[in-house]
């Protein structure tokens, strides 16, 4: 889990976000807005999920939340959510939990940059 993490290059790759907004500092703050807001929704849905131990829609989500996260350059993230994934196709509950907080935490830390502007972009 991580607790007291500060912002790595390796938490986020914004080379590969502005490659993917071809360059374009103002669509890449839409990109960078728009996955923030899904990862937001996703979180809420894995809690539920978690909540009412709905293994299949942990996988589901976790999957695709990994697939988001990669695409943009979110590394850590993406890393969690595989991890979350994996937990969940094991057919096991057990640390599905400190597994979201795990994600919680890297996502509030690419939000915290993007807020703050802590980024080498």
């Amino acid at each position: 889990m991580v607790k007291d993490h500060t912002f790595a290059q390796s938490d986020f790759d914004w080379q590969q976000l502005r490659q993917l907004a071809g360059e374009d500092v103002d669509f890449e703050a839409e990109l960078l807005a728009i996955f923030l807001h899904d990862a937001e929704e996703s979180l809420r849905q894995l809690e539920q999920a978690i909540a009412h131990q709905n293994i299949r829609a942990i996988e589901d989500i976790a999957h695709s939340l990994r697939g988001a996260s990669a695409n943009v350059g979110a590394s850590a993230l993406a890393r969690a959510a595989h991890q979350l994934e994996q937990i969940a196709r094991s057919g096991e509950m057990t640390g599905t939990q400190a597994q979201l907080q795990d994600l919680r935490s890297h996502y509030q830390i690419i939000w915290a940059s993007r807020e703050s502007g802590n980024n080498p972009l």
